[in-house]
């Protein structure tokens, strides 16, 4: 494929195995958007598009996922665009923001947990002051720069972020339902421009949309006796959207969250696993994302759903300068997400880096 919008194209010529392995995930339609482009907009519809008749006829790609219950549009005006690299915010400007919040004194300006402050190679623990759930804590990196972290400081953050789990779980072992976000700057929702991690371990019941993908895995399974989480990487290495590094899954999502979203799966929170995060994390800099959120999926601590991968979910947050949000009511309670970037044009980016 060149383009998501291809994928009609590309489901015809699947073999019969390939196509009810996509049936049992995925269905989709193509639509049109119509509208009349009035004469006194013509000249800036053909300067901004190319040609009047891309926006009297806009092909609309609608792709769902039944057993995640997910979805996204991709607009042919949105999806063709290519991927542009924005200059953002200046180094400069991050390092004086930075250096007037708490983070620039983490022991003076953050309290620590009940069980401690870890410190760890590049990075220090803390308590989060206004918790998402009651085991919420902080990994707070040592640089101050959110975007300035190499491949070996992710590997440590990640690992600073395993230790607190560990030691929250010690101290409350009812807890079992671990997590680890990395919101970056403030269009992914961190209050705080220096570069730092959330990690969590839910007790009582899992969050909600990891209990949902469960579910839906378990109920497939029973359906089809095959794994849920080996079948959608098969769909997208099938429509050449994915690839296997040393036991990672990586793929470019056919039902994005949001903006070039790349999904990975792995049998365990580790090294390969973190090193990957990088690489796509890379590319993504390269592509001039300047905000982007990272969700560490883990299954329980308790052992309790066996064959539940860890799973992570990245996205692209979109420019600094933008006053305008990336989510309104489609992606807030209709469950379907408008997305502006192809994942066949994002993964030809991600693929080199892995």
């Amino acid at each position: 494929m060149k383009s998501v919008l291809d994928l009609s194209k590309a489901y015809k010529k699947l073999n019969p195995r390939d196509k009810r392995r996509f049936d049992s995930i995925f269905s989709f339609s193509m639509d049109a958007g119509e509208l009349v482009v009035p004469d006194s907009m013509k000249p800036w519809a053909k300067k901004q598009f190319g040609a009047v008749a891309k926006l009297e006829q806009q092909p609309i790609l609608k792709v769902t996922n039944h057993v995640l219950h997910e979805g996204a549009l991709f607009n042919k005006l949105r999806a063709d665009r290519p991927i542009q690299s924005g200059k953002g915010i200046t180094k400069k400007a991050l390092k004086d923001l930075a250096a007037k919040e708490p983070f620039a004194d983490v022991e003076k300006n953050t309290p620590e947990d009940t069980f401690g402050r870890l410190y760890g190679k590049s990075e220090v623990s803390a308590s989060n002051v206004a918790k998402y759930d009651s085991l919420h804590g902080l990994v707070i990196f040592n640089k101050a720069d959110p975007l300035a972290f190499t491949e070996e400081e992710t590997v440590d953050h990640f690992n600073a972020a395993l230790s607190w789990i560990a030691a929250a779980h010690a101290e409350h072992p009812e807890a079992h339902y671990p997590v680890i976000g990395w919101n970056c700057l403030w269009k992914a929702a961190a209050s705080l421009v220096h570069g730092h991690m959330q990690v969590m371990v839910g007790k009582h019941e899992p969050y909600a949309a990891t209990h949902l993908w469960k579910l839906g895995a378990e109920v497939y399974k029973g359906r089809y006796k095959r794994t849920f989480w080996q079948e959608l990487y098969a769909v997208h290495k099938t429509l050449g959207l994915a690839a296997e590094k040393k036991g990672v899954k990586v793929f470019a999502s056919l039902t994005p969250k949001k903006e070039k979203e790349i999904i990975l799966i792995s049998k365990s929170a580790d090294e390969q696993l973190f090193r990957t995060i990088y690489k796509v994390l890379n590319s993504y800099r390269k592509m001039g994302v300047e905000s982007f959120n990272v969700a560490v999926i883990m299954p329980p601590l308790d052992k309790s759903w066996p064959g539940f991968p860890v799973i992570v979910r990245i996205v692209d947050r979109g420019n600094l300068n933008a006053r305008t949000t990336d989510i309104g009511i489609m992606e807030l309670y209709l469950g379907q997400s408008v997305v502006a970037s192809d994942p066949v044009k994002v993964w030809a980016q991600v693929k080199k880096a892995l």
